[in-house]
């Protein structure tokens, strides 16, 4: 552990390790509604370090939404429920889809900088290097955690972790025992969960699940319906079993989703596919612990005259241990992608229509306790991809445990995005051709301050300076002008805040508030080297503000309430938006709620695109779960 967990330092870092080993050693037995401001800060994470460690102790602007906010936040999809994270831009583009990122380059597009993990499984398309939010139904009632990290995590997750990371991680099935039913309806949604889990023998335990969801069309400029009404059924299940001191874990899913093609509003078809089998072994090694994983993932989008195909296998092996002063993890990694697309005749295609590509890895890290409280942390991976070559993604933290528990930290490193298909392969014969495109790459220089002054307030505030290279432009053939090619001419800097906080008003009442800012500067005339204008660059407000309050009226009535304030994007009005839910928990296993969403404006529009400019308005939900 950090330095002031050590023997020898002042007794409020000695009061702090106490809470620390209360938490570690009865987390799992409790819930986590009940933890206080100072108990939550004490929650392991993993995201950062790629090994166990508390979010007091985590140098990174990482956000943690827990469980039960989940369950009180009333949300139907997992893209509703990242907008609890303030360090994140949330913009839904139609019925099912959204452009989601950190720090900036948000929209459909361009929102291809933030790495996605399930469980370890990354979800990001090699086609588009985005996230077909769509065919990412998880089953909200599974998750333990959403770890949200701005910033650069290259030298641990490598390609795409440009910006940030989001980590989702999954209940283990000793936690999901028993029967639970989870059904809703609304003017704009309908779900139906369920789920039941077992166990075998003395050391296993398993879950199956399946899900169905429906959802109605968003709405034109016109305020007219826009067609894009989706439907879709999910199922898989996980097994979670010990032999002496080996940890084993095999999961699975499976789903079918019938949107609706995200350019027009003539509601044409499109159906979306996939499944994935991931397995995991985990065991105590040289004094530390070793972890062996493996997946496979395939993936399909049909419309009609195109079909995307991919089939991508992951293999990954890690030890993390001690020795004196250093904690080190060591990794490597080796993926494989099938990808294949058939185009429509007369149109854009890819050149070749079939590419096997690769992706392989070795990493390390190493946290040095320098004095008591002080930590320096130097990581770097090493990265070989099919498209740009070797990649070298450095990075320095450092860490100061200031006397009272609160963490000032720092950091440089540098993160890239690697080509992705379209960016390689894309050809319209006369009008566009295949280029040379290489990895964006941004060097983050952040620092950030977390502290828990009082057992009522809690608070993290970050700022950062990123300069970005060798960004997407789209440049013209000397004296021909066409055909057009996709190049890495563009540059950029941005910089911004991120804050967010939490006051126990009382132990019925909570308030919390999140703010992140954005500033970008960057140069994008129309030029021969770039007549998109920087296009790749995207569209992001300069502020949002989130609030949130968590009351519980009585012993089983719970009222939650969400603002949020979205500032103007380049051709859209920024916005006002409140959530509220009320929930009655009737029993320790049966609950209603009645949830109503953007309840201040009659329609908004969250994005600038044209293409997919879509309109939301007000909607109620109401859902029933229960548990047997």
């Amino acid at each position: 552990m950090p330095a002031i967990a050590q023997a020898g330092e002042t007794a409020s870092a000695d009061a702090r390790t106490g809470v620390q080993q209360l938490i570690r050693a009865d987390l799992d037995d409790q819930d986590l509604e009940r933890l206080s401001l100072e108990e939550l800060s004490m929650v392991e994470v993993t995201s950062v370090s790629r090994r166990p460690e508390v979010l007091a102790d985590a140098a990174a602007a990482i956000f943690v939404i827990s469980a039960e906010d989940i369950r009180r936040s009333g949300a139907t999809s997992l893209p509703e429920v990242l907008r609890l994270a303030p360090n994140l831009n949330v913009q839904r583009v139609n019925s099912v889809d959204y452009a989601i990122s950190a720090r900036g380059f948000n929209g459909y597009e361009t929102s291809n900088k933030l790495l996605v993990l399930v469980d370890g499984r990354s979800v990001y398309s090699t086609l588009s290097s985005g996230v077909f939010w769509d065919a990412r139904d998880i089953m909200l009632e599974d998750i333990d955690r959403i770890e949200v990290i701005s910033g650069p995590g290259g030298a641990l997750y490598g390609s795409n972790a440009m910006n940030g990371v989001i980590n989702i991680i999954s209940r283990p099935a000793g936690d999901t025992q028993g029967t639970l039913i989870s059904a809703g309806a609304g003017n704009e949604d309908a779900r139906l969960a369920i789920r039941h889990g077992g166990s075998f023998g003395d050391n296993g335990a398993w879950r199956a699940y399946l899900q169905a969801f429906a959802r109605d069309e968003s709405l034109d400029a016109a305020g007219n319906g826009a067609n894009d009404d989706a439907d879709g059924l999910r199922g898989g299940g996980r097994v979670d079993w010990t032999s002496g001191d080996n940890r084993l874990t095999l999961q699975g899913d499976a789903f079918e989703n019938e949107v609706a093609v995200n350019e027009d509003t003539l509601g044409t078809q499109t159906y979306v596919r996939g499944a994935n089998l991931l397995g995991r072994w985990v065991r105590p090694l040289a004094g530390g612990e070793l972890q062996a994983q493996a997946y496979y993932d395939r993936f399909e989008r049909e419309e009609p005259g195109t079909l995307e195909e991919s089939d991508t296998w992951d293999l990954s092996i890690q030890q993390a241990f001690e020795r004196g002063r250093h904690q080190l993890v060591l990794g490597a990694g080796h993926r494989v992608v099938e990808s294949a697309f058939t185009a429509a005749p007369g149109g854009a295609f890819l050149d070749p229509a079939e590419r096997r590509l690769t992706l392989t890895n070795v990493f390390v890290q190493d946290q040095i306790t320098l004095t008591a409280g002080l930590t320096l942390t130097l990581g770097a991976k090493f990265e070989d991809n099919s498209f740009s070559g070797q990649e070298f993604l450095p990075n320095v933290r450092l860490g100061w445990h200031r006397p009272g528990g609160d963490l000032l930290w720092a950091s440089v490193g540098r993160a890239s995005r690697t080509p992705n298909r379209i960016e390689r392969d894309l050809t319209l014969p006369g009008f566009l051709t295949g280029a040379d495109f290489q990895s964006e790459t941004a060097t983050a220089y952040e620092i950030g301050y977390r502290a828990n002054p009082t057992p009522e307030i809690a608070f993290s505030i970050n700022a950062f300076y990123n300069v970005y290279d060798d960004l997407r432009t789209v440049s013209i053939t000397p004296v021909t002008f066409l055909p057009l090619s996709l190049t890495n001419n563009g540059e950029a800097t941005t910089w911004g805040v991120e804050a967010w906080g939490s006051y126990d008003v009382s132990e019925r009442w909570r308030l919390s508030a999140g703010v992140s800012t954005l500033t970008k500067d960057y140069d994008a005339p129309l030029t021969p080297d770039d007549i998109s204008g920087l296009i790749s660059i995207g569209d992001d407000p300069e502020y949002q503000v989130l609030l949130r309050s968590e009351a519980d009226l009585t012993d089983s009535l719970e009222l939650d309430v969400r603002l949020r304030a979205v500032d103007d994007l380049a051709a859209t009005d920024g916005y006002v938006e409140a959530d509220v839910r009320l929930g009655w928990r009737m029993t320790d296993r049966l609950e209603l709620s009645l949830t109503g969403q953007n309840l201040i404006e009659d329609s908004r529009y969250e994005t600038g695109d044209p293409l997919r400019r879509r309109a939301f308005g007000r909607s109620v939900f109401a859902a029933l779960r229960a548990s047997f």
